[in-house]
């Protein structure tokens, strides 16, 4: 690999983003305990949720999906991102090398760690930025991938522990992820899931230094209008209209935004002995620029690389639920042996996909009737705030008071979108 000929190439994350980009290893993190639980206060079983009557009349899909903006998270230790930012482009290698193995340490949620006391602010940021005119207030759900993601498993009746956040504002409800700390890592990282990207994708010139694309997409579900944040991998240059290819950066090299006009201060994140907590110990603000180009949705891509001991295993079919929550129609998948990949499978998953959706109505009801239940219970609690808990292997949900010390969802200078806020930040 010629590693001048790709100077642009940077590690971009795969939502396990490090500090700097580089590839150096970060000090160890001491492993931080699970914030206290908070009083049930309601439990939803999975035999409660709704069972389709009719497949002809079912309304459990997906409809009126479209890219609403995006942005990038910069390299650094600067609280900085760039609007709309730009994915890394498959630049795919002729002469596959022989790959080192993923090392280091990745976030599990690169938001929290970055912007750890509102991770949803920065989407919200990039919204107000590019999008002024769009009706946040008229959203009923806010949330990312993951949140999502967990609440889809457990319709489906799939075990996987989780515990998330639940904030009323207005009349939106927020889903937001909650682990032992924002910089709490993944374990036992192996395989070629970083390093793989990292060599067979480019950041533009307009967006060097980036270290994950976030994007933004909403879509009706089920009678619920849904706002979801996720990442991207990267996206295919050939999908990408003529006129697109030539453009360039929308704004100036100096064309930033005063985020002092959109945000009061940021309070900073500090990690207890005992417990993950936050506390008002930093201020920081967020800065934004307008920078790079808006990659229609059409284009993009999410990976997966496997050892070619398992080319039999259907992947694909296992990664239909995540493309389907983030509405991403391509995949590439890569094997390898002993790190080198000679085995690229780009694929168009978009029929998959409308397959996917017809063959799980059952589970996309339950599903429909979660997000119901969910929002329901939210709405009519007495602050708006609540926590969702799932335990390995059970079949019930736990509406719980959220437990610890627990920020607001967003500052009060954003809440005053929805037509709230104050100077604590807190909302009615």
């Amino acid at each position: 690999m010629n590693h001048l000929a790709r100077g642009n190439r940077r590690y971009h994350g795969r939502g396990r983003g490090k500090w700097g980009g580089g590839g150096a290893r970060r000090p160890a993190i001491l492993p931080t305990l699970a914030p206290p639980l908070g009083e049930i206060l309601a439990t939803i079983q999975h035999d409660d949720l709704q069972e389709p009557e009719s497949q002809e009349n079912d309304p459990a899909r997906i409809t009126n999906s479209h890219y609403l903006t995006s942005y990038n998270w910069l390299s650094g230790a600067n609280r900085e991102i760039i609007v709309p930012g730009e994915p890394p482009a498959w630049t795919p290698l002729s002469d596959p090398p022989q790959l080192r193995e993923d090392s280091g340490q990745y976030y599990r949620d690169p938001n929290a760690a970055r912007f750890p006391t509102y991770p949803l602010e920065p989407a919200i940021q990039a919204i107000l930025t590019e999008k002024p005119e769009f009706p946040l207030s008229s959203v009923d759900i806010i949330g990312c991938g993951s949140t999502l993601g967990n609440l889809l498993r457990f319709a489906r009746g799939q075990a996987h522990p989780f515990r998330m956040l639940v904030e009323v504002v207005g009349n939106t409800v927020f889903f937001i992820r909650r682990e032992n700390s924002p910089t709490e890592t993944l374990v036992d990282v192996r395989g070629y899931g970083h390093t793989f990207p990292e060599a067979y994708t480019s950041w533009s010139m307009s967006v060097q230094g980036s270290e994950s694309h976030q994007r933004l997409v909403h879509y009706d579900f089920s009678g619920m209008s849904c706002l979801v944040r996720f990442e991207v991998d990267g996206f295919l240059p050939d999908l990408i209209p003529e006129d697109l290819k030539m453009q360039k950066d929308p704004t100036p090299e100096n064309g930033d935004v005063n985020a002092e006009d959109l945000v009061s201060h940021i309070h900073g994140f500090m990690i207890s002995s005992a417990h993950s907590a936050t506390t008002n110990a930093e201020t920081k603000d967020l800065k934004i620029s307008n920078k790079g180009r808006h990659i229609p949705q059409c284009g993009v891509f999410d990976l997966k690389t496997r050892s070619v001991k398992k080319i039999n295993v259907n992947t694909i079919a296992e990664e239909l639920p995540r493309l389907w929550i983030r509405q991403i129609p391509n995949f590439v998948l890569a094997y390898h042996t002993f790190g080198k990949f000679n085995d690229i499978r780009i694929q168009d998953v978009r029929e998959e996909l409308k397959h996917w959706e017809e063959r799980e109505q059952p589970a996309l009801v339950k599903f429909a009737s979660l997000l119901q239940m969910v929002v329901s219970f939210a709405r009519s609690s007495d602050n708006g705030r609540l926590e969702i808990e799932h335990e390995e292997d059970e079949k019930v949900l736990n509406l719980r008071e959220p437990g610890g010390v627990v920020d607001r969802v967003l500052p009060s200078v954003l809440t005053s979108e929805w037509g709230f806020g104050n100077s604590s930040g807190e909302t009615p």
